[in-house]
């Protein structure tokens, strides 16, 4: 009896696997003319800097990718050009239609038809099966096998949870459902099978867009990717400032807490020791949700921080000496000094908490993308001989007046607490 019941449960896994090597080879075999390999290609060299892939959709000579991909040609159409490679060998020209910077995606179009295009449908049920289609590695046409593991709900773009893997090169490529009908593009991956699709209905979305404009070219890419970049920026801003946050406590000032779940924050407090003369304590907060504009430039961060220091031991000239050292903020960013102005900054002094603080508000205003700014916030305790208190908020790609009302109302909900 127990042999039998092992011959069945081996009988049913060689069936199963059977199964799923029937279906990936027909998927393969449907759509592997409808994948390509992207290239962004140096017009003076002639050699690719960048590939990932795309696939036919809507119409035989429209094609979907991710906006990464082909950013080195939407930063620099005049260095670089577009070139499409098929799994035969064939390459060509492509001209970009559209793009959305905040979902990382991307329209092109060939001048001839470059197959069937692949249906798009709604991503199923969580723990379905996914295949995933792409150019990994510049080693050719391949395809995964995976899994739905739902929509992210951290991620304020919802995208999807992909257990499979996938590679560098799979990029913009699609992901099928077992019906061979697209459900989401492939972004990225973070090893361990672990990856992210974008859900394709936000690509339904920019091909809305397209097929009202007559799938004519957008005019303006810069100032298309600017007004995306604020919206978004608005919309994450009025999110976050409509939540009921809560307090926290930093010394004596009780402070907003994580003002959303996508906010990650830590404790980066000093370790006490016995013979310190002051004792400080440190918290950051950030979103962890850039949006990649370039190799050097990505926007989209909030950022904040709050610090306390205190002392019993320390005179008030060298508490303030020490205390001065820790009033710095300064946003990260390897951006190119050709990208943005330099910071303008105006400092005064503001009653918060029935409190006296000094106050530095610093703008940095981006050349290609009009209306959009880099904001830095920082406030500190003055009129206290042993106490010190620090906020500082950073807001990257927004529009000035947005990030001020996040500033305002945080700064709002301070308490102090003798």
């Amino acid at each position: 009896m127990l042999r039998y019941l092992l011959l069945l449960i081996v009988s049913g896994l060689l069936l199963n696997i059977s199964q799923v090597t029937a279906d990936t080879s027909s998927i393969y075999e449907e759509v592997e003319s409808s994948v390509y390999q992207i290239r962004v290609i140096n017009i003076e060299t002639g050699k690719k800097v960048a590939i990932g892939s795309g696939f036919v959709v809507q119409r035989e000579d429209i094609l979907a990718t991710n906006y990464h991909v082909v950013s080195e040609y939407v930063n620099d159409p005049d260095v670089f050009r577009l070139e499409y490679l098929s799994t035969d060998g064939k390459s060509g020209d492509l001209e970009l239609l559209d793009l959305d910077v905040i979902h990382d995606l991307a329209v092109v179009k060939s001048s001839k038809p470059m197959g069937k295009p692949l249906e798009i449908a709604a991503v199923p049920d969580k723990g379905a099966r996914l295949f995933s289609l792409g150019n990994p590695l510049d080693l050719g046409f391949s395809i995964v096998t995976g899994t739905n593991n739902g929509i992210m709900e951290q991620d304020q773009d919802g995208n999807i949870l992909f257990s499979g893997n996938l590679n560098q090169g799979m990029s913009g490529g699609p992901t099928l459902d077992d019906s061979g009908n697209v459900v989401g593009i492939n972004v990225a991956a973070q090893g361990n099978a672990i990856g992210f699709l974008v859900p394709a209905n936000y690509l339904v979305t920019i091909l809305k867009r397209l097929g009202n404009n007559g799938f004519e070219p957008i005019d303006n890419r810069f100032k298309q990717i600017s007004e995306q970049l604020i919206a978004n920026s608005e919309k994450d801003i009025e999110r976050l400032a409509s939540n009921n946050w809560g307090l926290t406590k930093i010394g004596k000032l009780q402070v907003p807490a994580a003002l959303d779940k996508s906010m990650r924050c830590w404790d980066l407090s000093r370790t006490p020791k016995k013979d310190d003369l002051f004792r400080s304590f440190l918290t950051q907060c950030s979103n962890q949700n850039d949006t990649y504009l370039s190799k050097n430039l990505s926007v989209g961060a909030i950022s904040y921080e709050y610090s306390w220091m205190d002392t019993q031991k320390l005179n008030p000239l060298r508490f303030y000496s020490r205390y001065e050292k820790m009033n710095f903020s300064f946003i990260e960013s390897d951006v190119d000094k050709s990208d943005v102005t330099n910071f303008a900054c105006h400092t005064g002094f503001t009653r918060i908490a029935k409190q006296d603080f000094k106050t530095t508000v610093c703008r940095r205003d981006y050349i290609k993308y009009e209306g959009l700014s880099d904001m830095l916030f920082s406030i500190a305790l003055v009129g206290h001989k042993t106490q010190g208190a620090m906020f500082n908020l950073d807001v990257t790609g927004t529009r000035s007046q947005t990030a001020l009302v996040l500033f305002k109302k945080m700064v709002g909900a301070f308490q102090w607490k003798s």
